[in-house]
């Protein structure tokens, strides 16, 4: 459990930061079909007093997040959020623990040094899908987990049509 984030509490908004590690995506199913959500993950999540909140977090990859472009391991990202309560596990093995939720006024406080930041598919969630896919397709294959070409090859002709090459 995250001890820290249940001691700050949910009555009010506050400022962190955390180190962007890499990006995701959760499956849910609908009628046995997948349905991927983007996530991100932030790791060594502090408050503004650089007191350590939480060791890791996921957040819902959305727009405030991919406003910022290709993010790069050891970007440092700076968000309001409020302390949330949820359950996680499986049906039969669930715990209580808290997220920080509804982040706003995401910005990129610190940027890793890089030759070029490329564009990323903000508009085509399944572009956005298939370039998470390929940028983590080792660590998925290694999982097991999916990597599918749809998405992938959605990826593909985004980047052709603009002119982006990242991978």
């Amino acid at each position: 459990m995250r001890h820290e984030l249940k001691k700050i509490g949910k009555a009010e908004r506050h400022t962190f930061t955390g180190i962007f590690e890499r990006t995701g995506y959760k499956t849910a199913y609908h009628h046995l079909n997948p349905i991927y959500s983007p996530t991100l993950l932030l790791t060594e999540i502090r408050d503004l007093n650089g007191k350590l909140i939480a060791d890791h977090l996921w957040f819902n990859y959305t727009k405030s997040f991919l406003k910022l472009g290709q993010l790069l391991r050891g970007d440092i990202i700076q968000f309001d959020a409020r302390v949330a309560n949820y359950t996680k596990g499986y049906y039969l093995c669930q715990t209580n623990d808290y997220k920080l939720s509804y982040p706003t006024k995401i910005r990129l406080r610190h940027a890793v040094e890089s030759p070029s930041r490329q564009s990323i598919p903000v508009d085509d969630h399944w572009a956005l899908i298939g370039y998470i896919m390929l940028e983590n397709i080792k660590f998925y294959r290694e999982q097991g987990r999916t990597v599918d070409s749809f998405y992938t090859d959605a990826f593909k002709q985004w980047q052709t049509n603009s002119n982006n090459n990242i991978m």
